[in-house]
């Protein structure tokens, strides 16, 4: 099987599991490793954003999820975003195509900083969970479901807000590949930090490297230098580098320093 097969395999096993709260029984506290909404009508997880939204509004720290997180990151990094995040999943077949993929953005890598420490202020000082009012995950994962399992769905501003938002970023992903991964998601921001720390990563071997740049011209988060494959804040590991090389100088491994001894 194809890298690329068993990234889609991954982003659909990791969209069933989250749907597998069809009780009330079935719906946990684990915190979702990647952006899903804890409306969605069979959602079996809890969002990661939205719960520390939710300790905010009370004056509380969210211990339990920014650990959880924290697990995700240090082992993971940025892999959920390509490997398990549904969201992230339709952007991929929104950016499908190497001429979207090519273009480039990096002048902007901070603005899903900004996003993240908006969500968490706002939080404090409206004492709501404005991001939730107009995440785009939410509106495809909740709000959409909502009216058509509802009879006689109430559809009042905030779903017009949620319409218009995901509309907003599907045109914004037709254009450039990726978009709201690479600019606007703030899990995506959090999990950025850890990339040049976590466990799992990608290593690039320089004395294998023909300098073809394949391995960018492919990349969907529109990565512009082959040294910052796998530690990149905007790296999403998968795997798309690693399945093109001609040469192999891309693989996956584990950020182990090599004994010196």
């Amino acid at each position: 099987m194809r890298l690329g097969d068993k990234r889609k395999l991954a982003q659909a096993s990791a969209f069933v599991v989250s749907n597998l709260g069809f009780t009330r029984m079935l719906k946990t506290g684990f915190v979702c490793p990647f952006l899903y909404c804890h409306g969605c009508p069979f959602a079996f997880f809890g969002c990661p954003i939205g719960g520390i939204q939710h300790f905010i509004t009370y004056g509380q720290f969210p211990f339990y999820i920014v650990g959880w997180l924290g697990i995700y990151a240090m082992l993971f990094g940025r892999a959920f975003c390509g490997w398990a995040c549904p969201f992230g999943a339709l952007h991929d077949l929104l950016g499908r195509g190497k001429a979207r993929a090519r273009l480039r953005g990096g002048r902007f890598w901070f603005t899903k900083y900004v996003v993240l420490f908006l969500t968490l202020t706002l939080s404090w000082v409206m004492v709501d969970t404005v991001f939730c009012k107009f995440c785009p995950s939410g509106s495809l994962f909740a709000s959409i479901p909502y009216t058509v399992l509802t009879p006689n769905p109430v559809l009042g501003t905030y779903f017009r807000v949620h319409m218009m938002t995901l509309l907003l970023v599907v045109v914004l992903a037709l254009v450039v590949s990726r978009f709201w991964c690479r600019y606007l998601c703030p899990l995506g921001a959090f999990y950025s930090v850890f990339n040049k720390f976590n466990l799992f990563t990608i290593r690039y071997e320089a004395e294998k490297c023909e300098r073809c740049l394949v391995c960018l011209e492919v990349c969907p988060m529109g990565i512009d230098n082959v040294e910052a494959i796998g530690s990149s804040t905007n790296c999403i590991l998968c795997g798309r580098c690693v399945e093109e090389c001609p040469v192999e100088a891309l693989s996956f491994s584990f950020n182990v320093k090599p004994d010196k001894g």
